[in-house]
């Protein structure tokens, strides 16, 4: 058995499981996964979140991405589309490409982050602008 953590993304928040669970393969720890996107979609909706917002990062002990679950599977199995369950990597392409994927995720992250200072820089300007307007009219 091996041990797998599902951590949970929902938009820009990240939630790293601390515990984990024992698997016996990959492909039970994605059916488990999935079985939970299904438990959480309905009380996510309740919520007013949406769930094709989130996804499971699923991740070995030493914190190496393997499956990434985004919500939107369980919408895509309930249209009648067939579900596949991962295939286990081998190789060291797939775990620098897993790598390029998660800096390009933090890195967009960051930017995003950034875009939302900058409007809001933005619309603090516009305010004091138009406040200095209204005061050289007066």
């Amino acid at each position: 058995m091996s041990r797998y953590f599902f951590n949970f993304r929902q938009g820009t928040t990240y939630s790293i499981d601390e515990e984990g669970c024992d698997f016996d393969s990959m492909e039970e720890a994605y059916l488990a996964a999935f079985r939970a996107a299904q438990d959480m979609w309905r009380d996510l909706l309740v919520a007013r979140q949406d769930p094709l917002l989130c996804a499971f990062e699923i991740t070995d002990s030493a914190g190496r991405e393997l499956i990434l679950l985004p919500f939107g599977e369980v919408l895509e199995a309930c249209r009648g589309n067939k579900v596949v369950t991962p295939l286990k990597p081998h190789n060291a392409a797939f775990h620098e490409a897993l790598e390029g994927n998660r800096r390009t995720r933090r890195l967009m992250s960051e930017i995003s982050s950034v875009l939302g200072d900058a409007r809001a820089t933005l619309r603090e300007t516009a305010v004091l602008l138009a406040r200095a307007s209204k005061l050289e009219r007066d």
